[in-house]
């Protein structure tokens, strides 16, 4: 028997659960690279927190097919809804932060900032390998990724519903085979990072569109739907990166991590997405802090430099502190961006769709 995934309300509670945490892991990890931040134990986890990224790609992969795997996107009235939801849904937030930048922190000059303009609008900053570094879009770059991904989903979405169980086992098994070797051939060769590269994002995004599509059966289910089984993956994540980061092994290289990371995410989406939590059901905190994860990623595109300033002037050099600080200055900043900008931009893309 397979368990029918249109009939789990409570799912989304636990993927906004995974959304919220892995915003969070990601800005502890520019604590730890930025600042030196200790975190005990968990360290050498944290250091490697920029993994997390794969979780996000993985994650809007599977909940943009949940949302539309019973829509069909053929038709051109549909097909032009769902990219404008998706154009409104991340591009004014994303001007909004792209411009305060340049104009409250850029370093670039006017003729810089001109030429690059185009390629920012358009959202093609992660085609250029070594853009990652200039201006905002060592914060941003995602968004040039997720842009690819969005607009290769319709094509995704029909592919994936006329495929077999086995084929889309056996194209879940390429895409990652795909990532698991090609951070091997930039490491052998020295060739440029693929952190950034959209190709490579838009597997992992892909990834989450096929775990989404396939069928669950009722034993494996009721394994991977308990708490019990979301420790164990939680256990096997932070232990299999903390030795890897202990031994050496390739620390840094974020995406050679796939090798424990993809297969454990696959498995915390899919407990986290059948877990059932009335607790977390009615959290109104939860809610909100999944809506504004977006804007909470890209707060962080401020966070630095702003913490920077602010541990120098008010002579903030205790560790725990700093932590707290960083995450209460990019949580208001999310809430700012959210509030101002996301929020009514949804609000009036709703009454125009």
């Amino acid at each position: 028997m397979i368990i029918d995934k249109s009939k789990m309300q409570h799912r989304a509670v636990g993927l906004d659960l995974f959304r919220v945490v892995a915003a969070v892991m990601v800005l502890l990890f520019h604590c730890n690279i930025h600042h030196e931040s200790n975190f005990g134990p968990l360290t050498g986890f944290v250091s490697m927190g920029a993994v997390f990224m794969t979780a996000f790609f993985m994650l809007s992969g599977y909940v943009l097919f949940l949302t539309y795997k019973d829509k069909s996107l053929v038709q051109a009235p549909a097909l032009k809804n769902f990219y404008l939801k998706r154009i409104f849904g991340i591009f004014p937030l994303y001007l909004v932060v792209a411009v305060l930048y340049v104009v409250i922190l850029g370093e670039k000059s006017v003729f810089q900032n001109l030429v690059l303009l185009p390629i920012e609008i358009l959202g093609l900053q992660s085609v250029f390998s070594t853009l990652f570094p200039v201006s905002h879009n060592g914060g941003t770059w995602f968004i040039s990724c997720l842009l690819f991904a969005y607009l290769a989903f319709p094509l995704m979405q029909e592919v994936v519903k006329q495929m077999t169980t086995r084929t889309k086992w056996m194209s879940l098994a390429i895409c990652s085979a795909i990532l698991f070797w090609s951070p091997l051939v930039v490491h052998t060769f020295k060739t440029d990072s693929i952190y950034s590269n959209p190709f490579f994002r838009g597997l992992e995004f892909f990834i989450g569109v096929l775990l989404c599509s396939l069928p669950i059966r009722d034993g494996i289910a009721k394994i991977l739907a308990t708490w019990k089984a979301l420790l164990v993956e939680v256990l096997l994540l932070v232990a299999g990166v903390s030795i890897a980061v202990r031994l050496n092994i390739f620390v840094g290289n974020y995406m050679l991590y796939d090798w424990i990371v993809i297969p454990l995410f696959a498995c915390m989406i899919l407990t986290l997405a059948s877990l059932k939590s009335p607790r977390l059901q009615n959290s109104k905190v939860l809610r909100y802090a999944s809506a504004a994860s977006y804007a909470f990623f890209l707060a962080q595109t401020f966070n630095t430099e702003i913490e920077n300033w602010l541990f120098a002037t008010c002579d903030i050099q205790n560790n725990v502190l700093q932590i707290a600080v960083s995450v209460a200055l990019c949580a208001v900043m999310a809430i700012a961006l959210y509030e101002l900008v996301e929020k009514p931009c949804a609000k009036v893309l709703k009454k125009k769709l």
